[in-house]
């Protein structure tokens, strides 16, 4: 039985951008299932370019008080999540955001200002060094994995999943010893988060 505070709860629509590689599709299929756990409806699938390891990389996700009849492509997201900041040198992940929408960019916390280039784009925007975060935990890599520190910065940005659904959640996709190492990333991407406006 769905929680009856999340009843009448308008739709939120959410776009992923990652790369082949990142885990993005997974981190998508995660907060579904947390979500679920928090008493929403929730809806999830993915949308591949080039199938390949560092191509980009596209997962839908909705979330409702009630039942989802909608099974469409999302084309204008309250939410959108960039895994990878790069991808923006190849399209442009917040050209459908709605004008009040939420985005949340893996960028560097060195990185320049963003305000001159971003400013009306997003009614509110966050950031969150996942890649430096993703190399202390798991290593350097060519593609960071940055899919569950993503996931804990969406749950402090965005206030409706909770970051406890998630790491109740994540047992179920990495079973055995990475849950340890993966619990910790959600925290970290949860307690990095930083307000641009």
């Amino acid at each position: 039985m769905k929680d009856s505070q999340k009843t009448g709860r308008a739709m939120e629509e959410i776009k992923i951008f990652g790369r082949g590689g990142q885990g993005a599709v997974t981190a998508a299929q995660i907060l579904a299932t947390a979500a679920f756990k928090d008493g929403f409806w929730a809806q999830t699938f993915p949308q591949f370019g080039a199938e390949r390891r560092g191509a980009p990389v596209i997962a839908f996700i909705r979330l409702a008080g009630e039942s989802i009849p909608i099974r469409s492509k999302v084309y204008a997201p309250d939410t959108v999540v960039v895994m990878d900041f790069n991808l923006f040198k190849m399209l442009d992940p917040l050209a459908d955001l709605k004008p009040e929408g939420l985005a949340i960019l893996n960028y560097p916390d060195s990185g320049p200002p963003l305000e001159s280039s971003f400013k009306g784009r997003a009614g509110r925007l966050f950031t969150v060094d996942a890649t430096r975060i993703a190399h202390g935990l798991y290593g350097p890599t060519t593609i960071p994995i940055t899919n569950v520190i993503i996931l804990g910065a969406y749950c402090a940005a965005a206030e409706s999943v909770s970051l406890k659904s998630v790491e109740a959640t994540l047992p179920e996709f990495f079973p055995g010893p990475k849950v340890d190492q993966n619990l910790r990333a959600a925290k970290l991407g949860f307690e990095n988060l930083r307000r641009v406006w």
